[in-house]
């Protein structure tokens, strides 16, 4: 049986997999707000829809961080539990 030696390109991938993943978070957490802020006029069911709307938003994007966080906490265990092994 023999072992891949390891190489930093899947770490850089991995790396690069969650800055994109934070970024798109900021993004659409600025632009949701952007025209979540626009609308006006709604009758009074579509106030209530977009209250609704809001809330659940808002629960999402306080959540959202920590995909990120966990993310970078198991990038973190891979690479401390690589420590350890033997290089082919």
């Amino acid at each position: 049986m023999s072992l891949r030696k390891m190489d930093d390109s899947g770490f850089a991938a991995a790396v690069g997999g969650v800055i994109a993943i934070l970024v798109s978070i900021i993004v659409g957490i600025l632009v949701y707000y952007k025209i979540a802020g626009s609308i006006n006029g709604l009758p009074a069911a579509g106030v209530t829809a977009a209250a609704n709307v809001n809330t659940t938003a808002n629960t999402i994007f306080t959540l959202m961080p920590i995909v990120g966080i966990v993310t970078i906490a198991g990038i973190i265990l891979a690479v401390v539990m690589g420590f350890g092994r033997q290089q082919a």
